[in-house]
C-alpha cells in the first residue's frame, strides 16, 4: 500500500484514552495513505475511493469521540466548542470538495491534505489532549471543575512549549508538500537509493515544499548560501550561483521593516544552536508583498561558523486564509445580523440574521455598499465622526437609524470593526465587519419610561420634572443670546365646582380639553406643562416685549372662558387666572421664576380672577395699557379714525414745492390726535401695519388724483413702506392695484424705505425694487446714515432719492461733525446718481448750508409742519400754484 508520511505519528500524539488514540492513529494512517496515492499518481477512481474511506472514518471517529466526551462533559462549553470544531472541519472539507467539478481531483485532494494535516495535528495536541487530561482526572476521583483547571495549567506549561514545537513543523506544510513528495518519490524510483542514506537535509526536503537551502554565517558577520534549489529564483529573484559566496542579494529582497529582526533571529539561533524559525516578508517594487516561513537546524563548523540546513515556503496564501478565518470568526459566530465588506466598503457576505432584520437577501446586497440601508436621518457630520473613530481606534459602536427593504425605518445598535493585516506593525485595512441588532423594542420601552417620567398621564402634557429641565435649559440659551422668556402660571377658576358636581371623570375630561385649547394657542417653540390638579404653566421663549406675554395670557383667558362640551354636560363654563414672571427681570433661576409667577397668580386672583398679573405691578399696568391701545387701534382702523397729513418737499434752487411726504396720524375721538410713535410700533409688532400701509398707499394715490383733477400742478407724493410689507406682503402687486384703482400717475408716486429694510434680504429686495421700478414709480431711501447699509450694495439698488436723517441736520451749523456728514452724504449721493433731500430743516442757517452744498431739496418746519390735505392745498395756492 502506498504511504507518504505527511503526518509522522509518534507517542507525543497519544492523549491517553485508548479508543481515541487508536482512532487518531488510524486517521493518520489513512491520511498518509491518501498522500501516498497522490504522490504515486494513482488513478482518479482509486484517489476517490481512498478519500471516501478517510472521510467516512473521520465521521465515524467524530461520533465516537463526541460520545466519550459527552459522558464526561454533558452540556459543557468545552463539549460545545469541540463539536463546533468538528462541524467546521466537515464544512471546510465539503467546501473544498465542492470545487472538484471545476478543478482536477488531484488538485482538490492536495488542498484537502494540506488542510487535514494542519487541522488534525492542532486538534489532537490542543483540544483532544486537553479534554483527555480532564477525563483521566475525573476517572481518578477529581471533580470536573478542578480537573478542567488542572488541564489548563498543564497545557500552559512545558506541554504548551512541546505542542508549539511540534505544531511549528506542521504549520509549515502547504499545498506544495505533495509536489515535493512526488519529486522525492520520482528520485527514489530513478536512483533506487536507500531511504536510510538520506541526510537530514534530504529528509526535510522530502517533507516540505519550497526553497531547500543551506545558510552559513561566519564570525565576522559575512554570510553565504552554499546550496539552494531552483526555488530561490522564483522567491528571491536570484540564481543559486549568485549567492553561493555572498548572501547580500537575498538580504536586499527583505522588507525593510523585517530586516533587522531577520538578522537577529539568525544570531540568536547561532548563539544558542537552537532551530531557526521565522516569518518574514519580501518586497519588490513591481509585486505585492510576499510572506515566507523559514525553518532550519544549525550546526557548528570547525572554522567557528554556523551552517543551517532548512527550507523556506511561500505562506502568502496561508496568511490570506488566516484573514478570512478571522473574519469568519468575528462575524459569523455572532447571533446578531452581520455583514462583511472589503476595504472599499463593498459588501462581501451577510448572514441570515441580516436578511431577517433588513429584508434583503444576500444576492441583493453582495457587491453593493451599506449605503442602500441609509435612512437619510443622519447628516454628514454624523458619518464623519463615525469614520474618524474607525480610522483612529479600528472600531465604532453606537445607535443609528437604517431603512429596511420595505422602506420602514428602524433603530439599531451597530458595531463596526476594522480587520487589518496580522502583522502588528501594519495599518492596512483588509475588511470591515459590522454587526447590528434591531433595538425597536428597546427604544419603545425607553420611550414609555420617558413618557411616564416626564409627561402627565392624563393630558399627555410635560410634567413638573420636564418643565424644570426645559426651563433651566432655556435660561442658559437666553442668557447666552441676550434674549428674554416668560413663565405663565395658570389656575382654573370654578374647576372645583365642576369636579364636585359632575364627578372626577368629568373633571379629567375638562382638564384634557383645557390642555388642547392652551396648546393650540402656542407657537411650536413654546411649552405648556401640567403641574397637577388644575394648575398649568406656559413657557414662552424668545419674546420681543414684556407685553407679548400679556397678549398670550389674555388670549388663553379668552379661549378658556368659552363653554366646554363634556360627555356628561354641555356648556360647562370656567375661567382662568394667570401669573406672569419674566426672565431676566424677575429672576434668573427655575425656582425664583416659579415662585414669582406663583406670587403673581395670587395677585391676579386678588384682583377678581379671570385676569392676568405680572410679578411687577408696573409691568402689569403697562402691559394692560399697551394691549388696550392695540384694541383701540384695531377699532380705529375699522371706524376710519386714521388720517394722512402732508409735509411739503421744496426744491432748494427754485424755492418751489415739488412734492410732499404722506404721514400717518390717528384722530382719536376721546384723546385727540395720537402721534405715530405711540401706535406705529404696536402696528409693526401685531402685523396691523400691513393693513394700515395698504390703506395709506391707496388713500395717498386717491388724494393725489383729486389734486390733479382740481387743477393743482403735478407733485411727487412720498409714501413710507414698512419692512414687513417687503417680508410678508406683495408690495409690487399692491402698488399696481392702487395706481389702477385711483388713476394716479405712477411717475408721481415715490416709495420710501429704511436702510435696515433694504439690507435684510438683499437678493429678495433687489427683485422687488426692480419690479416696482418697472412700473415707473420713484424709490427713495429714508433716514439715510442711521442704519448699517453698505455702499457696495447701495450703488446697485435702483434708487432715485437719498433722504438725510433729521438727526444730522438739527445741530447745523453748531456741530462740525454733522456738517461734514451731511456734506459727505450729499456728495456721495450725487456721485451715485441720486437726488438728495434733507429732512427736519428748521432754520435759515441750515437751509443756507444745504444750498451751499448743492443739496437738491428739503422738508421741515421752516416752511410747514405736516398738515391735512386741505391745508396743504391752500399752502400750494398761497405760493402761486394755481
Amino acid at each position: 500500500m502506498y504511504s507518504v508520511e505527511v503526518f509522522p505519528w509518534n507517542k507525543n500524539f497519544e492523549v491517553g484514552v485508548p479508543l481515541i488514540d487508536e482512532q487518531h492513529q488510524k486517521l493518520v494512517e489513512l491520511l498518509n495513505v491518501l498522500a501516498g496515492h497522490l504522490a504515486y499518481q494513482s488513478d482518479i477512481p482509486t484517489l476517490n475511493n481512498v478519500f471516501n474511506d478517510l472521510a467516512e472514518y473521520a465521521i465515524y471517529h467524530f461520533q465516537a469521540e463526541e460520545r466519550i466526551w459527552h459522558s464526561f462533559f454533558p452540556e459543557d462549553a468545552w463539549e460545545t466548542k469541540h463539536k463546533d470544531d468538528h462541524r467546521r472541519f466537515l464544512t471546510t472539507v465539503n467546501r473544498i470538495m465542492a470545487g472538484k467539478t471545476a478543478r482536477p481531483l488531484d488538485e482538490v485532494i492536495e488542498e484537502i491534505l494540506t488542510f487535514l494535516t494542519q487541522w488534525l495535528a492542532f486538534h489532537i495536541l490542543d483540544t483532544d489532549m486537553r479534554m483527555a487530561k480532564v477525563v483521566l482526572a475525573v476517572q481518578s476521583g477529581v471533580s470536573l471543575n478542578q480537573a478542567k483547571k488542572q488541564a489548563d495549567q498543564e497545557m500552559s506549561g512545558a506541554m504548551k512549549v512541546l505542542i508549539e514545537t511540534m505544531l511549528s513543523m506542521f504549520d509549515a506544510l502547504s499545498s506544495r508538500t505533495l509536489q515535493l513528495a512526488k519529486e522525492v518519490i520520482e528520485r527514489q524510483k530513478a536512483e533506487q537509493a536507500s531511504q536510510d542514506a538520506l541526510d537530514r537535509l534530504q529528509k526535510i526536503a522530502s517533507q516540505v515544499p519550497g526553497l531547500v537551502f543551506q545558510f552559513q554565517l561566519f564570525p565576522d558577520g559575512s554570510s553565504r548560501i552554499p546550496y539552494a534549489n531552483e526555488a530561490i529564483r522564483s522567491l528571491y529573484r536570484v540564481s543559486p550561483e549568485e549567492v553561493s559566496e555572498d548572501a547580500a542579494k537575498v538580504l536586499e529582497a527583505l522588507h525593510p521593516d523585517d530586516l533587522e529582526n531577520f538578522k537577529t533571529s539568525f544570531k540568536v539561533s547561532a548563539r544558542d544552536l537552537t532551530p531557526w524559525r521565522q516569518e518574514y516578508r519580501l518586497k519588490f517594487d513591481d509585486a505585492p508583498v510576499c510572506w515566507l516561513f523559514g525553518n532550519a537546524l544549525p550546526q557548528r563548523q570547525a572554522d567557528g561558523s554556523v551552517l543551517w540546513h532548512g527550507f523556506i515556503t511561500d505562506i502568502t496564501k496561508h496568511k490570506q486564509t488566516e484573514v478570512e478565518l478571522r473574519i469568519a470568526a468575528t462575524a459569523f459566530e455572532l447571533q446578531d445580523a452581520m455583514l462583511v465588506t472589503d476595504a472599499n466598503n463593498v459588501i462581501l457576505k451577510v448572514n441570515q440574521a441580516f436578511t431577517l432584520i433588513t429584508g434583503y437577501s444576500a444576492e441583493e446586497v453582495v457587491g453593493k455598499t451599506p449605503n442602500l440601508l441609509s435612512s437619510g436621518l443622519h447628516d454628514k457630520a454624523f458619518y464623519s465622526a463615525m469614520w474618524e473613530s474607525i480610522n483612529r481606534t479600528d472600531a465604532w459602536q453606537g445607535e443609528i437609524w437604517n431603512r429596511r427593504k420595505n422602506g420602514e425605518m428602524f433603530p439599531e445598535w451597530l458595531i463596526i470593526t476594522a480587520v487589518k493585516e496580522p502583522d502588528e506593525k501594519s495599518e492596512h485595512v483588509n475588511h470591515y465587519v459590522a454587526s447590528f441588532s434591531d433595538i425597536t423594542s428597546r427604544k419603545a420601552a425607553e420611550e414609555e419610561i420617558k413618557q411616564l417620567a416626564f409627561y402627565d398621564p392624563l393630558t399627555q402634557l410635560p410634567n413638573r420634572r420636564l418643565l424644570q429641565e426645559r426651563l433651566k435649559h432655556s435660561i442658559e440659551i437666553e442668557r447666552r443670546d441676550g434674549k428674554r422668556l416668560a413663565l405663565l402660571m395658570l389656575d382654573l377658576d370654578r374647576f372645583k365646582a365642576v369636579n364636585d358636581s359632575l364627578g372626577h371623570l368629568a373633571g379629567d375630561e375638562l382638564l384634557q380639553q383645557v390642555a388642547v385649547r392652551i396648546s393650540a394657542r402656542l407657537r411650536d417653540v413654546d411649552m405648556v406643562a401640567r403641574l397637577g390638579g388644575d394648575e398649568f404653566v406656559v413657557l414662552l421663549e424668545d419674546i420681543a416685549h414684556a407685553e407679548d406675554a400679556a397678549r398670550v395670557a389674555a388670549e388663553i383667558i379668552f379661549v378658556l372662558s368659552k363653554p366646554f362640551q363634556l360627555t356628561q354636560s354641555n356648556d360647562v363654563q370656567i375661567g382662568a387666572s394667570i401669573g406672569i414672571s419674566l426672565y431676566p427681570e424677575h429672576g434668573a433661576s427655575y425656582e425664583i421664576l416659579m415662585d414669582h409667577a406663583d406670587a403673581a397668580l395670587y395677585q391676579a386672583k386678588d384682583q377678581g380672577r379671570g385676569c392676568y398679573a405680572y410679578f411687577s405691578e408696573d409691568q402689569t399696568i403697562a402691559a394692560r395699557e399697551r394691549i388696550a391701545l392695540e384694541t383701540r387701534l384695531r377699532r380705529a382702523i375699522e371706524q376710519g379714525e386714521l388720517r394722512i397729513f402732508y409735509q411739503p418737499q421744496v426744491d432748494i434752487a427754485s424755492g418751489r414745492i415739488v412734492g410732499a411726504e404722506a404721514l400717518l396720524r390717528w384722530q382719536d375721538p376721546t384723546e385727540g390726535l395720537i402721534p405715530p410713535l405711540r401706535f406705529i410700533p404696536i402696528a409693526e409688532e401685531t402685523g396691523l401695519i400691513l393693513e394700515i400701509g395698504a390703506w395709506v398707499l391707496r388713500e395717498t394715490c386717491r388724494q393725489g388724483r383729486r389734486w390733479l383733477d382740481a387743477g393743482l400742478p403735478p407733485l411727487t407724493l412720498a409714501v413710507n413702506v414698512s419692512p414687513q410689507q417687503f417680508r410678508r406682503g406683495d408690495i409690487s402687486a399692491l402698488v399696481a392695484t392702487a395706481l389702477n384703482e385711483t388713476g394716479f400717475p405712477a411717475e408721481y408716486l415715490e416709495l420710501e424705505m429704511t436702510e435696515s429694510g433694504l439690507m435684510e434680504n438683499q437678493e429678495h429686495v433687489m427683485e422687488l425694487l426692480n419690479k416696482l421700478r418697472s412700473q415707473g414709480i420713484r424709490l427713495a431711501i429714508d433716514d439715510f446714515g442711521t442704519g448699517f447699509s453698505s455702499l457696495a450694495y447701495l450703488k446697485h439698488f435702483p434708487l432715485d432719492v437719498l433722504k438725510i436723517d433729521k438727526s444730522f441736520i438739527d445741530d447745523i451749523p453748531n456741530l462740525q461733525d454733522d456738517m461734514e456728514i451731511a456734506a459727505t452724504i450729499i456728495a456721495m449721493g450725487h456721485i451715485l446718481g441720486f437726488k438728495v433731500l434733507a429732512e427736519g430743516v428748521e432754520t435759515p442757517e441750515q437751509l443756507a448750508f444745504l444750498r451751499e452744498k448743492n443739496c437738491d431739496s428739503y422738508q421741515g418746519y421752516i416752511l410747514s409742519p405736516p398738515v391735512p390735505a386741505e391745508a396743504f392745498a391752500l399752502l400750494l395756492r398761497e405760493q402761486g400754484f394755481e
